[in-house]
């Protein structure tokens, strides 16, 4: 029997209700059209327009590129992008990728102060809001709702979005999916790193199924895209972030709007515009000029965004080779430890450089005999007005007290494996060997150290009885004989990954980030005037090796080694000859343990007599 009474109808929203809702998803549809004003609006951040430009046209780009100058902002314009993405679209999954993991770490922390109004964000910006703050997912065990699990930090939205920072070790972060990867200071990041972080956004984010019949995947509205953004300045042209900035640049010419690149020279962030009116400068004038003095290829990567060419085939040593041969090592000024240290002096007075540097070594169990470039000194008399070097007495005593620092408290010499010295092609170098041979002490101190002797020279073969108490740990080098070799030598040991280098030194801080294995930030250590000198002097010296060529003659039966043309009048190589004087005396050590005559004791015992010889008439 079917009932005639009326239905009763429920009111699921009110007319006023329905409004609202209405014109919140207005609201939601206008921010997410208009990140630029959203961060306004939502964020309390006024970008300049050089940044705003950056932004909107990364918005909705499936592939971005941005190449900036140093202290131009764009791991902060990133932080922005991650936060907008998050909170305006729901179960976004954002990923942060460093060259180590305490890189992204650093990122994720600007998102932390630009979200929580703390830190040196929150002071730069005093118009920030606490939107975003309220829409994080947060617990009574944490209050701010924000993460910092050693192994990876992370927030969480209410909305179901994600952003999480990862780790710098490819095998430990397969396997993820992503609708944003933020690559921050791409250069530095490994081939292999970005390869597997690339494949968390491989998946269409529009792939839908449906076990209905009629379910038509077409017909559905499109969702945002998967993101790969990459923030860095240049680096070399054999990095990956620069092979990806040329191909998007190539594609976003042609008109593909899935593809964007951004080029900001240190220029943009010295003029500064916000809204078509002139604003403070984000970097000096003063401060580029400076780092143009002090190494001016490193420059010109940092702020200028021109990558270092690649040298061709004649190219002794890539850049890509001397990145994987960096460690995070701080510089060493003197023995702290039971290592040894080996010091290589190519002397100079006028012309070139006076330099000596020195190579911690040490036994690997799997590598074996390992070099660690610890501290690079120029002899320089900076009183002078054109910066000639210290006069060959200042020269001799300020070696002689690098000796000292590096053997500490021991007695002469047991820390110091050798000192090396280019002889020079005029015998400079013999004037320093020949002051070595006596007894001596440093200006000013009573305490008599010991001489040095090269007693297989043929120059000091006949004063070893002369100067029984001079120690036979100098070896005086001829450039002439022994360069070529030497080159060869630093070639070999660099392919095979056992002479390292310290990460290459931001002169604009006066401190170095320390990481262990797994890229994780264990302290920040503030470094001293001569520490922040021996950095840049090392770096100094890896520019100088990959500028240096191999040049064959027509027949190709010989070949030597010098700098490029190009940088012939505006570089020298003292730094170069002295890494390879390291690498020749490392080379030294690893081929004895493979020529080495076997111990006594692993002799196996034969038990066989020796047949009797009868002699016979």
């Amino acid at each position: 029997m079917t009932s005639l009474a009326p239905r009763r109808s429920y009111i699921v929203i009110t007319e006023l209700q329905r409004l609202n809702y209405e014109s919140d998803a207005k609201t939601l549809s206008y921010y997410r059209r208009n990140p630029c004003i959203a961060a306004r609006e939502l964020l309390g951040i006024e970008l300049t327009d050089a940044q705003k430009y950056i932004l909107q046209s990364t918005w909705n780009a499936v592939h971005a590129a941005w190449a900036c100058s140093r202290n131009f902002g764009k791991s902060f314009i990133g932080a922005v992008l991650m936060i907008l993405k998050a909170v305006l679209y729901e179960n976004q999954a954002i990923y942060i990728v460093g060259a180590v993991g305490d890189q992204a770490k650093e990122t994720f922390t600007k998102i932390e102060e630009i979200v929580l109004r703390l830190g040196k964000t929150a002071k730069s910006i005093v118009s920030l809001t606490d939107i975003a703050s309220k829409e994080i997912h947060t617990t009574r065990q944490n209050p701010t709702g924000f993460s910092h699990d050693p192994t990876g930090y992370s927030v969480t939205f209410f909305n179901g979005s994600t952003i999480e920072t990862v780790n710098s070790i490819p095998k430990n972060v397969r396997s993820r999916r992503a609708s944003l990867v933020f690559f921050d200071e791409a250069a530095q990041i490994s081939e292999e790193l970005i390869t597997v972080c690339e494949a968390f956004a491989t998946q269409s984010s529009d792939f839908q199924t449906s076990t209905d019949a009629d379910f038509d995947m077409t017909l559905n509205p499109r969702d945002i895209p998967t993101q790969l953004v990459y923030a860095s300045s240049q680096d070399s042209m054999d990095s990956q972030f620069y092979k990806h900035y040329k191909e998007f640049a190539l594609k976003m010419l042609a008109g593909n709007r899935d593809y964007f690149v951004a080029d900001m020279i240190c220029d943009v962030a010295i003029e500064v515009y916000m809204n078509g009116q002139k604003y403070p400068p984000l970097l000096s004038r003063e401060k580029v000029d400076a780092a143009l003095k002090q190494s001016r290829d490193k420059a010109l990567r940092e702020y200028y965004n021109q990558p270092t060419k690649d040298g061709g085939v004649n190219q002794i040593c890539k850049w890509g080779t001397i990145r994987r041969a960096e460690r995070f090592v701080l510089p060493q000024l003197t023995r702290t430890d039971h290592s040894k240290f080996v010091l290589a002096f190519d002397p100079a007075r006028t012309n070139d450089n006076s330099i000596t540097g020195v190579m911690r070594i040490y036994e690997d169990p799997y590598l074996g005999w390992c070099g660690d470039i610890v501290n690079v000194v120029n002899f320089v008399d900076l009183a002078t007005k054109n910066k000639y070097k210290l006069d060959a007495d200042r020269q001799l005593a300020c070696l002689q007290k690098l000796l000292l620092d590096y053997n500490g408290d021991a007695p002469d010499y047991e820390y110091i494996d050798s000192l090396l010295i280019d002889q020079g092609s005029g015998g400079g170098g013999t004037h320093y060997a020949d002051h070595f041979m006596h007894d001596w002490a440093l200006p000013g101190f009573s305490t008599v150290h010991r001489g040095l002797i090269d007693a297989n020279h043929e120059l000091y073969e006949t004063y070893v009885s002369e100067y029984p108490n001079a120690c036979d740990k100098l070896r005086l080098i001829s450039p002439r004989k022994y360069r070529t070799r030497m080159v060869e030598e630093f070639i070999e040991l660099m392919d095979l990954g056992v002479m390292r280098f310290p990460k290459e030194f931001d002169s604009t801080k006066d401190y170095v980030r320390i990481t262990n294995a797994d890229g994780d930030h264990i302290e920040d250590k503030y470094l001293s005037e001569d520490e922040r000198v021996a950095l840049v002097e090392i770096d100094l010296m890896k520019e100088e090796i990959t500028n240096i060529q191999k040049y064959s003659n027509a027949d190709k039966t010989s070949a030597t080694y010098a700098l490029a043309k190009d940088k012939e009048n505006t570089m020298h190589d003292d730094r170069f000859y002295v890494a390879i004087l390291l690498a020749h005396r490392l080379y030294e050590l690893r081929r004895g343990d493979v020529v080495a005559p076997p111990n006594k004791k692993d002799v196996p015992l034969v038990l066989a007599r020796a047949p009797s010889i009868r002699r016979t008439r």
